[in-house]
């Protein structure tokens, strides 16, 4: 976009349609413009509540009504963190939808029913994660229910009265009883939606953190995008990018945003193993049969991943894009051996994971270039592929120390290859150098032996989530851990 035009408080705005608890929205959003923001400050609803506004807390948890694959799918995210721009053709809900002033939604009368709410601050939150809940699963059991729920913090009621309600929800009723005929109506809305986005000028007072903010339609616009638009960020999910503005209020000249972007929204299998779309969230890719057959530790790990709402709209290919140390998936995904495809107006070009991250938080990406997909070639049937995360907390927390294992091992139970990766420890996710030597030996070693070996390869740093010393002590942890499994 011409400079001249920014100085002079000309911005480019998106012109969307989406439909607010069952009735149509015509809205033109300041560019980056969160649905939170949205919601509070344009809307004027108050029911949706900021707290942290970086995904931690699930205060302001709003459920999306969307076709996908030719169904209606309702997911709870962080409105937060949600560009307001992605809601195009989307339907969403409010606790201001549920119930109304003679009748309370059964989630609202349940929770009250057990005074599972004292002061009420993130009682909508919760009210929301549930009505996603049941609005798609039949009876969830009470496993789920509470990874459901992991995303919201509760400061003073206390969880168990919380947990009661759902699960007399999960007891008594199914998603006929839980989705208001409304939403039933507006689904036909959904169905036969074909307005397109727009992208109009218009001036403002404002100064902008993002200054523009692009939706991609098709791989051929994001191309031409990224050609016009070097200095952009590309986002998927947004997830960290948001975070980057809300809290450090760091400036962007430019997002592309390529969430609805089709071709970039696939899993399918291929010889050479199964391909993961960069458009494809972790929700997604833990609900697949392919991953979870073929690549369970995916799966396994996933659900350490931040919460319910972060994965029903955050990527696997931002984890990568990111390039973070600390990047949860990474380590996984060395010991998968995964590729990623970069592609461009150039062409596509293939690039080994463990050859990507070239320093912190740099990649092999050139202007232009983003990551079209991760392939996972297959496995061995009979190899052992373990990750661990220690964090703080088990959910909604970023690792200390990640790292995943992969060992092979012949008829006879001897060891004939072993890789072993590590995030949280270096600049970048790193390869351990002995492990492999140290497990395929003539002679068996000891397994303390082994631990304190690799933990010594490494100098990590100190910061907020942990000392060098702790991870250093969760280096040896992890080893042990998986070789007390191996063994």
């Amino acid at each position: 976009m011409d400079k001249d035009l920014i100085n002079r408080g000309i911005h480019e705005y998106i012109r969307i349609v989406f439909f607010l608890n069952g009735k149509a929205e015509y809205r033109d959003l300041a560019p980056g413009l969160s649905t939170l923001d949205l919601i509070n400050k344009e809307l004027r609803l108050w029911g949706t509540k900021c707290s942290c506004n970086e995904g931690d807390c699930g205060a302001c948890t709003v459920v999306i009504g969307s076709l996908r694959d030719g169904n209606i799918v309702y997911e709870a995210v962080n409105s937060c963190l949600y560009p307001a721009a992605r809601l195009h053709g989307k339907h969403l809900i409010t606790i201001e939808g549920l119930g109304d002033d003679n009748e309370l939604h059964p989630i609202q009368r349940a929770i009250l029913d057990h005074h599972a709410s004292q002061c009420g601050y993130c009682t909508p939150g919760f009210v929301m994660s549930m009505f996603a809940l049941f609005a798609s699963q039949k009876h969830p059991s009470k496993e789920t229910i509470m990874a459901a729920l992991e995303g919201n913090l509760c400061r003073c009621t206390g969880y168990q009265s919380i947990l009661e309600a759902a699960l007399e929800i999960s007891a008594t009723h199914d998603p006929q009883s839980i989705v208001p005929r409304w939403c039933r109506d507006t689904e036909s809305e959904i169905f036969k939606f074909d307005q397109a986005l727009q992208t109009i000028k218009r001036s403002s007072d404002s100064n902008y953190l993002i200054e523009n903010y692009y939706k991609a339609t098709d791989v051929q616009m994001l191309k031409a995008l990224l050609a016009a638009h070097p200095e952009a960020a590309i986002i998927a999910g947004g997830t960290d990018v948001m975070v980057q503005v809300n809290i450090t209020r760091r400036h962007f000249a430019a997002l592309i945003d390529i969430a609805d972007i089709q071709e970039l929204q696939k899993i399918y299998l291929r010889p050479d193993g199964v391909h993961i779309g960069a458009g494809v969230t972790y929700s997604r890719i833990m609900d697949s049969g392919i991953i979870r057959s073929d690549y369970p530790a995916l799966t396994d790990l996933f659900r350490l991943v931040a919460s319910t709402q972060i994965r029903n709209f955050g990527t696997l290919a931002g984890n990568i894009a990111n390039a973070s140390p600390i990047g949860d998936s990474l380590p996984l995904l060395m010991v998968y051996g995964a590729t990623l495809e970069l592609d461009s107006a150039s062409g596509k070009r293939a690039v080994p994971i463990r050859e990507f991250f070239t320093g912190y938080r740099k990649t092999a990406l050139v202007p232009g270039e983003y990551i079209s997909e991760v392939i996972i070639p297959p496995q061995p049937g009979s190899a052992i592929i373990r990750a661990l995360k220690s964090s703080k907390r088990k959910a909604v927390d970023i690792s200390a120390v990640a790292s995943a294992v992969k060992i092979e091992r012949d008829p006879q139970g001897l060891v004939t290859a072993a890789m072993l990766a590590f995030g949280g420890v270096a600049a970048t996710p790193v390869f351990s150098e002995t492990f492999a030597n140290m497990l395929t030996a003539t002679e068996p070693q000891d397994a303390k032996l082994i631990a304190d070996t690799v933990a010594g390869e490494y100098e990590p740093l100190s910061d907020v989530r942990g000392s060098a010393e702790y991870r250093k002590t969760m280096i040896v942890n992890h080893v042990l851990q998986y070789l007390k499994e191996l063994r």
